[in-house]
């Protein structure tokens, strides 16, 4: 049985990992009332394993040849530096604007937002529809508050509707269309 394997979904997967994993720290550190910029994060998380390495470095060179627990602990902790670096270059290369379309019978009072993980807004615009087209542009920044994952549409007297943002709808930048139905709230 083979099976083909794209290189590009193999990449965003092997680039996924790594966000994941800080993802998890920053949650665990923001429950503890830590709350520290995703760049931050991880060049404090990469100094750390990098820290870790040389350690395990002088255990490998050292051990006896059926003694693998030093190498599998070295080959873990620098797959764990590889994983932070493409990270941060994950994140450093994410466009910083999200723009698209939303069609609405409320066109005049629908806003917008770019939520992080933890549902907080990370856009820097108002948020503002065209009124006529629906057409919207955000702006945010990748690299201090990670990648955007949910869009937001907001309406008074309606209930906020949420829309998950993958990876690859933002490396794509191609304008994406949604629509909004007011559900009263």
């Amino acid at each position: 049985m083979t099976t083909d394997v794209k290189p590009a979904s193999t990449l965003d997967s092997l680039l996924q990992s790594p966000g994941e994993l800080l993802d998890v720290i920053v949650a665990q550190l923001g429950k503890v009332g830590i709350d520290l910029p995703a760049v931050a994060l991880q060049i404090f998380f990469l100094v750390l394993v990098v820290a870790m390495l040389f350690p395990l470095w002088k255990r490998v060179r050292a051990r006896r040849k059926a003694d693998r627990l030093p190498m599998v602990a070295f080959v873990a902790m620098l797959l764990v530096a590889v994983g932070v670096l493409l990270g941060f270059l994950d994140n450093l290369t994410l466009p910083r604007r999200i723009s698209g379309s939303v069609a609405s019978d409320r066109l005049p009072d629908v806003r917008v937002a770019l939520l992080d993980f933890r549902d907080r807004t990370i856009s820097s615009d108002a948020g503002v529809v065209d009124t006529t087209s629906g057409y919207f542009a955000l702006h945010y920044n990748p690299l201090m508050n990670g990648r955007a994952r949910k869009l937001r549409f907001i309406a008074p007297a309606c209930k906020a509707q949420d829309v998950e943002l993958s990876r690859a709808q933002l490396r794509a930048q191609s304008e994406m269309q949604w629509s909004f139905q007011c559900i009263a709230g």
